[in-house]
């Protein structure tokens, strides 16, 4: 199946452009304003919303989520992430990476690291980082999604690369981000409830638990009766808890995101 999605999309690039995707933990009206910007500078590229609800300020559940939704997309998309705790400020630089056949612009704080991760993985991989190098004069302090990032998507949609200043790979590294975040990350309109494993990290003889709940391991909803709490492997590789025609959030009653356990069957 995936070789075939590939093919496709290596056709369908060949005959149209590469999208922008939005990616950040902000709504509107902010995105509405990165949007702006995009149509200012290349108003031709299309442009894709994928999330708008990241965790606030949850570095690490973002870079989850962007590396297991990254594939989704072809070659030569570009990614505007914005999740930015340390915006405006020295904390961390403006920036670009590319990897994976993919370019991904936001903060070097961390966000890129399970990107990295993924697409270092192949011996052919091709991954560069680039310092953006911005006329601060026009820049808000707290808006670099809609003042640098943005514009230089739009700039990257139209092939060009000026104002990037390559950087070493090993400067914006976080070897200290867990390979699985064993936590709930994202809760979609369902309830159901995301979280930040790898399925396949986990072993035959374990499961997940959540709030005292030891879940039952399933491959989809219609394996259970309605109303029972499952875990199954979701359509980007994760584990996601869920209840079965029914809202496992209001089931479990979560206010805020809870960690969850990995457990001996």
């Amino acid at each position: 199946m995936r070789r075939s999605w590939d093919t496709l999309n290596n056709h369908l690039m060949s005959q149209s452009q590469a999208p922008i995707v939005l990616f950040c933990d902000f709504g509107l009206p902010y995105t509405g304003q990165m949007k702006a910007r995009l149509c200012l500078v290349a108003p031709a590229t299309p442009v894709i919303d994928l999330f708008h609800d990241v965790p606030a300020y949850d570095i690490q559940a973002g870079s989850v989520l962007l590396a297991a939704h990254a594939d989704d997309f072809p070659k030569g998309s570009i990614f505007l992430c914005v999740v930015d705790p340390g915006v405006g400020t020295n904390q961390r630089q403006p920036g670009v990476l590319f990897a994976g056949g993919r370019w991904f612009i936001g903060p070097f704080n961390g966000l890129f690291e399970h990107v990295m991760r993924r697409y270092g993985e192949d011996a052919k991989a091709d991954l560069k980082a680039f310092e953006i190098v911005a006329d601060q004069a026009a820049v808000s302090a707290t808006f670099h999604g809609r003042d640098i990032f943005a514009p230089v998507a739009a700039c990257l949609a139209r092939g060009d690369q000026s104002g990037l200043k390559p950087v070493e790979l090993k400067t914006i590294r976080k070897a200290d981000f867990q390979e699985d975040v064993r936590a709930v990350i994202y809760v979609d309109g369902f309830g159901n409830l995301m979280t930040g494993i790898r399925a396949k990290s986990l072993r035959a003889d374990e499961t997940v638990e959540i709030l005292g709940h030891q879940l039952a391991m399933v491959r989809t909803f219609g394996d259970v009766e309605p109303g029972t709490l499952i875990v199954y492997e979701n359509a980007v590789g994760l584990l996601e808890i869920a209840a079965s025609q029914a809202n496992a959030h209001d089931i479990l009653r979560i206010s805020t995101l809870p960690s969850v356990k990995i457990v001996k069957l």
